[in-house]
């Protein structure tokens, strides 16, 4: 038996389903989780789902939120956690006191949490993923999954600019869109600037550093305030400064009211995600992210970057 049959033999034998994300949700976790949700309650209408978490609002104002749901319920549950690798990113640990556990992801295996575990790190998105699951058993997605699904495939490719993507992902793209998907709205909910954005990215193209091929952004909790905008609103747009001549690495650092810092790490070529695994992250191996507990912990990044890229630099 396969990875995507022993799914739909775990769904199948259980009543209650409830559905987690990661900590700093972005469209990919939205997506994977209300689009898990949606496909289940369209093939499996006698069963209860919830989906757990929040945080994500670029979405069209129809789409589904999340669910409150009491620990009882969560114990008695199959618990299936998408986008998230290991526990510390978690966005909710009662998952880890539901009876069964099931993974869906696509970064690089860290830590095995789950009783069944499908980890394809060579897919763009954990909806991809999704995606196949559904297609692989049905046939088709139905319209209230298949929206979710692409804004996350979208989201987390970067509207198709980063790897992986390949020939695979185009036919599971082209098997959403036959649902009717609406692309534009979900293109206005993303990608729509308000003034206050350009004022963020203003402040980024006139203040952005490099150091040694490293491009990186220090926003501590009093610019973030100055500009109108929380850590984790900031630190997902590190793709501002991103492939810029003679730079190999990006990063945003950004300061959070509770000095904990967010920090969003990118690379062409070079694989940055050790990087972020040395200061107690993870992630793929050309975007990941990771926690400081000070912001003036940033150089301490940036060296570690340089010392790894020289490395690499050697090997080859």
């Amino acid at each position: 038996m396969n990875l995507y049959d022993e799914f739909f033999k775990m769904i199948e034998k259980n009543d209650t389903i409830t559905i987690f994300g990661h900590m700093f949700p972005d469209g990919d976790c939205y997506g994977s989780e209300i689009g898990l949700k949606q496909a289940l309650l369209h093939f499996y209408p006698d069963k209860k789902v919830y989906a757990i978490g929040g945080g994500f609002k670029r979405i069209p104002s129809d789409f589904p939120g999340f669910d409150e749901v009491d620990d009882e319920t969560i114990k008695n549950s199959l618990g299936i956690a998408v986008d998230i690798g290991d526990t510390p990113r978690l966005n909710d640990k009662r998952i880890l006191t539901a009876k069964e556990r099931i993974k869906v992801d696509h970064h690089i295996f860290t830590e095995k949490f789950c009783d069944l575990e499908i980890i394809e790190d060579d897919r763009v998105a954990a909806c991809e993923i999704i995606s196949n699951l559904f297609l692989y058993k049905f046939g088709y997605l139905p319209k209230e999954a298949a929206e979710p699904l692409y804004l996350g495939i979208t989201t987390d490719s970067g509207r198709f600019l980063y790897s992986p993507v390949d020939e695979k992902l185009f036919k599971t793209v082209s098997d959403i869109l036959k649902s009717n998907v609406d692309t534009k709205r979900i293109y206005d909910a993303l990608y729509t600037v308000d003034p206050e954005s350009l004022k963020f990215k203003a402040y980024v193209y006139q203040n952005f550093k490099i150091d040694s091929g490293v491009a990186y952004m220090v926003f501590t909790k009093e610019i973030l305030k100055e500009l109108n905008i929380e850590k984790n609103q900031a630190a997902p747009q590190v793709n501002l400064i991103g492939n810029l001549l003679g730079c190999y690495a990006w990063v945003f650092f950004a300061e959070g009211e509770d000095g904990m810092v967010r920090v969003e790490l990118r690379s062409s070529g070079f694989p940055i995600q050790p990087v972020a695994v040395y200061f107690g992250g993870g992630g793929h191996l050309q975007a990941s992210g990771c926690v400081l507990d000070d912001i003036n912990k940033y150089q301490q990044v940036i060296d570690k970057i340089k010392e790894n890229y020289r490395s690499y630099k050697n090997e080859d």
